[in-house]
């Protein structure tokens, strides 16, 4: 009997553990293998040691900001989440333009790090990540959510048919990796 394969490759766990991280070293991975992607991922910004905020960071190197601490904002936000005003204008010029699939046939990897509540705050984003992970999408995704139960839309991802989930732990973080290509090998060969 032939192996399953799947479309969507999800990684979740605890805020701090490594998705990112894991995500990253996963991309550059696949890229060196000659498999094209885009999309983007979301990165902690820091100054001493202090979490300022986040980041949304196209594969492109295009970057510009999610989330910042209030306190460091001369703007008022309509979105928070805790001390965090989410600045989804800015996230969506990056984000957006980044979950195009290439027109070619060539083979392709979409990257979402993350689809999660500071994200879903733009209607155009939670938009399309219902296209790309509706029944007649064409996409292959590498995606990062939430462990908690959360957002019907983040559920449908994590229970889907054609979804392969793993938990990202710090005893795993580092071992994982290899099982995560060989599953996307499944569905790009390289």
């Amino acid at each position: 009997m032939a192996s399953k394969t799947y479309k969507y490759f999800i990684l979740t766990g605890e805020p701090g553990v490594g998705k990112t991280t894991l995500t990253k070293k996963l991309v550059a991975e696949i890229v060196s293998k000659g498999i094209k992607t885009s999309g983007f991922y979301t990165e902690e910004v820091r100054y001493d040691r202090t979490r300022e905020g986040f980041d949304v960071v196209g594969l492109d190197g295009a970057r510009g900001r999610l989330a910042r601490d209030q306190s460091l904002l001369n703007i008022p936000v309509k979105y928070k989440v805790g001390k965090y005003g989410v600045l989804v204008e800015e996230f969506e010029i990056i984000a957006l333009p980044s979950l195009v699939k290439p027109n070619n046939t060539q083979a392709h990897l979409l990257v979402i790090d993350e689809i999660g509540k500071m994200e879903f705050f733009s209607e155009k984003f939670k938009n399309a990540i219902q296209t790309i992970f509706s029944p007649s999408s064409e996409y292959t995704v590498l995606a990062t959510i939430p462990i908690r139960k959360s957002d019907k839309l983040i559920e449908s991802i994590r229970n889907h048919s054609q979804a392969k989930v793993w938990t990202v732990t710090r005893e795993n973080r580092n071992s994982i990796q290899e099982e995560i290509v060989n599953e996307i090998n499944k569905t790009i060969r390289f």
